[in-house]
């Protein structure tokens, strides 16, 4: 199939419990999230108790995203050019747990601005060429990606439950030092990724030409405005549930609940993707953004609602990440794997998080947490329609 020195063939292709090479890619995503777990319930809370502004942790927030903008770009280029996409997973990896060794004893603005600069820099080397890794082993088989990403799922959900109990006991200030050791763990993974199983074949296309088709133009707008609208909950649902009296154990409750959604749909998504089609999922991904956003705007002391909304997190990121994904995987082929897999991730995480929790942390002291949150469910519902005219796929489904 390709220059494949760790896997061969279809990796689903043998029971999971004797799989190395599924284990091997498992292992990585349950690490990774696992510190996300961490970092995006716990951190924003870390940094109001050592008395951050709203303000100030939206800027944080948005310069650890804003780095997407670039540097999954640079280092998706260094990959592709070398062939070495597994040192870069590395490096990035190792650079994060050495730099994070400094993080909980800075208490002023400018030095962790700086630090969350440097981390996310290299934090952003590693998931989009894994997910390229991941895509080209699957091969045509990718619709099966779900199955290996679920359990990232699985390490934030463990992450979370287990961070809930860990500052309900001993505090907040514990929060650097399980990020530190998920992120040491997350490191060691990398180690069994010993030869890039990027796709050597030549691309007849550039980069850009494949762009400016209008079609990937209105995938990359499109993602970008969902990960616009998630800005608000990514830099502060946490603290917007606390502000409605709900305590950490609650607070923690509440994320674990959306990820179980999300795993089952990760579970599901394989099969729905040849049934339904990956543009029709795409698009329906947008109207339940559109509608979680409301419902957590206008009734957030309602904790039956709050379940209702959180548990969309299934369509909103479950479902619409493994179908972007493939998107991607569909118009980026050959020796652009790594770059479309990076573009992708700065224009929607990077550039659309950056600016959602930008205006998130500038609108929050001012109109509060409820205006900010209709402004996502409108961001969302300008993605549907962009989605609906432009998103095309070539995927036949059954």
């Amino acid at each position: 199939m390709k220059n494949n020195k760790i896997y061969k063939g279809n990796i689903l292709d043998s029971p999971i419990m004797f799989n190395k090479s599924y284990l091997k890619l498992s292992s990585f995503y349950f690490f990774y999230f696992s510190t996300l777990g961490a970092f995006l319930p716990f951190w924003p809370l870390y940094l109001n108790h050592i008395n951050f502004t709203p303000y100030e942790i939206g800027i944080i927030t948005g310069a650890m995203i804003g780095t997407k903008i670039i540097a999954p770009n640079l280092w998706g280029w260094i990959a592709d050019k070398t062939g070495l996409r597994h040192r870069v997973i590395q490096l990035g990896a190792l650079s994060c747990f050495i730099i994070f060794l400094f993080a909980s004893s800075i208490k002023s603005f400018p030095d962790m601005l700086l630090l969350i600069f440097f981390f996310s820099f290299f934090w952003n080397a590693s998931l989009p060429q894994f997910e390229a890794v991941t895509m080209n082993t699957l091969g045509s088989s990718y619709n099966k990606y779900s199955q290996i990403r679920l359990w990232g799922s699985f390490g934030f959900i463990i992450s979370v439950i287990s961070l809930s109990i860990l500052t309900n006991r001993y505090g907040i200030n514990i929060v650097p030092i399980c990020i530190l050791v998920f992120l040491f763990l997350t490191f060691i993974t990398t180690l069994f990724v010993n030869s890039s199983s990027a796709n050597s074949e030549k691309h007849n296309n550039s980069l850009m030409s494949i762009v400016f088709k209008p079609a990937v133009i209105g995938i990359l707008l499109s993602c970008f405005l969902m990960q616009l609208s998630h800005g608000p909950f990514y830099a502060f649902f946490a603290i917007y549930l606390s502000e409605n009296s709900y305590n950490t154990n609650l607070i923690g409750f509440i994320w674990s609940l959306g990820v179980i959604a999300e795993i089952l749909i990760f579970i599901k998504i394989s099969s729905w993707i040849p049934k339904y089609g990956l543009q029709n999922l795409f698009v329906i991904s947008f109207l339940f953004a559109t509608s979680r956003w409301l419902l957590i705007s206008f009734f957030p002391e309602n904790i039956i609602i709050v379940i209702l909304a959180t548990l969309f997190h299934a369509i909103t990121y479950g479902m619409y990440h493994a179908v972007s994904i493939s998107l991607i995987h569909e118009y980026f082929t050959g020796e652009l794997q790594g770059r479309g897999q990076a573009l992708y991730s700065s224009v929607s995480f990077g550039l659309g998080g950056s600016i959602g929790s930008f205006y998130s942390g500038y609108l929050w002291e001012s109109s509060g947490g409820s205006a900010v949150y209709l402004y996502a469910s409108l961001f969302a519902f300008l993605g549907f329609i962009v989605a609906l005219i432009l998103v095309k796929s070539n995927y036949r489904t059954i």
